[in-house]
């Protein structure tokens, strides 16, 4: 079977005008990214209580969140879910990972110490790593090829809704003390469990299906969304695994993506975790400034996605939009090179640029061309691999993020190293990101 048969039996899907059926589709995935940066934002916003309480370490500061949802226990999810989605479905995820992020956030409920504390982390962390690749596998899996970016864009709305959702209610349980932060975790539990009644509906992605010829799964694709899918000429015979993702041109588009997904992820994991801990070490008036100072960086970056990048991404030069994305985010860290971070204007400077900057192309892009560079049959996989890369990489920075803040030159330090990050990102992404605009996957990777 050639791929140029399976690009064509995909036409149905890929020229199907926006329905209903892709919006609540997209919705439905997307809660995994909601519940993934709300549980990296309540793991920071709580910190400070759990440190108070538990009479914590720097040391174990850095383990927590080291193994939370912002680091290693997140890898091992992504890399387990990632071949485990390949081999029997992205709905397979869907079924298991969803009950362990629920058990998780009961073991931090009900935390009594820092161990039982750290484990109700690691298990939840492995769930989010299951869930948010798979996501997007399946998103850009059903979407058509020039709305994909779209789609996807939503993804990274709900990442954002998540912690504003979070800290709203943080500011409400203030003043319940650690009580109200074991609440923030009830609120991610109800979340989950809601979700997971309601993805009992989600079809099964579509290429998959074609590829391991589950004409009943297409045939429901049919319905939902129209058009006609000729089954019998979609099942593909090859054989994709690791190896095929570590070779030839998947392995070149690894290279290229690897770099810019972690450089990413250092500096908006560490925001999503740390930030809290960071603005109270430089000298943030109250629990609630920094609270209200993260709930607008988020806003910010709602807007960027909503007014600039989902509107413009499949119609103009995507280079273009990630190269001023990543100026403006790089620019929010050379500011406090120059003044210090506990001056308010330095940071509302900080958060408007890296906040609305982001937004504008460089997060929903690398979400966008991690899950087109790669075939259906390693998709997942490919989506494991980079994820696993980039919260093993942010877990081990996390082990030092408090040190360096203590002790290296505070903010500062932090900041250049985040500045050079993003410097390596305008350049590679502004200059040699791929165009993909428009395209169906199979044209992209032929």
């Amino acid at each position: 079977m050639t791929q140029l048969a399976t690009q064509s039996a995909m036409v149905a899907i890929d020229d199907v005008p926006l329905s209903r059926s892709h919006w609540k589709w997209t919705v439905l995935s997307g809660m995994g990214d909601f519940l993934d940066a709300g549980s990296i934002v309540a793991g920071g916003t709580a910190l400070l209580t759990w440190i108070h309480a538990f009479h914590m370490s720097t040391s174990i500061v850095g383990i927590i969140s080291a193994f939370s949802s912002n680091g290693i226990s997140t890898a091992v999810g992504a890399l387990v879910a990632g071949f485990l989605g390949d081999k029997f479905g992205r709905k397979f995820i869907y079924n298991v990972d969803l009950l362990l992020y629920m058990l998780g956030a009961l073991i931090i409920i009900f935390a009594a110490n820092a161990p039982m504390l750290i484990t109700g982390y690691m298990v939840l962390g492995f769930a989010v790593g299951a869930d948010v690749p798979t996501s997007w596998s399946l998103i850009a899996e059903y979407a058509p090829k020039r709305s994909r970016g779209k789609l996807m864009g939503m993804t990274n709305i709900f990442w954002y809704i998540g912690p504003i959702v979070i800290l709203l209610l943080a500011l409400a349980f203030n003043p319940l003390g650690i009580f109200g932060m074991r609440l923030l975790f009830v609120a991610l539990f109800i979340a989950a469990f809601i979700t997971y009644i309601l993805r009992r509906s989600l079809v099964e992605s579509p290429r998959w299906s074609a590829a391991h010829g589950k004409s009943e799964e297409i045939e429901k694709m049919e319905h939902a969304i129209g058009g006609h899918i000729d089954v019998n000429s979609t099942i593909v015979s090859k054989h994709y695994g690791l190896r095929d993702l570590l070779r030839g041109k998947n392995l070149r588009k690894l290279f290229f993506i690897m770099p810019i997904y972690v450089l990413w992820g250092i500096p908006a994991g560490t925001y999503g975790f740390f930030f809290p801990y960071i603005f109270k070490t430089v000298g943030a008036s109250s629990t609630v400034t920094s609270d209200l100072m993260e709930i607008l960086y988020f806003g910010l970056a709602i807007l960027s996605v909503v007014f600039v990048f989902m509107p413009l991404n499949d119609r103009v030069n995507r280079r273009v939009l990630y190269a001023t994305s990543a100026f403006c985010c790089g620019l929010a860290f050379v500011i406090p090179l120059f003044a210090p971070i506990s001056n308010p204007v330095v940071a509302l400077a900080n958060v408007v640029l890296f906040g609305f900057g982001q937004g504008i192309g460089l997060w929903p892009l690398q979400r966008v061309w991690s899950v087109e560079l790669f075939p259906t049959e390693i998709r997942n996989t490919s989506q494991g691999v980079l994820w696993g890369a980039m919260r093993v990489i942010l877990g081990l920075w996390s082990l030092f993020t408090p040190l360096i803040l203590g002790a290296l030159g505070g903010f500062k330090a932090v900041a250049l190293l985040m500045a050079l990050m993003f410097a390596y990102n305008f350049i590679v992404g502004g200059l040699f990101g791929p165009k993909t605009g428009g395209k169906s996957l199979e044209e992209i990777t032929q």
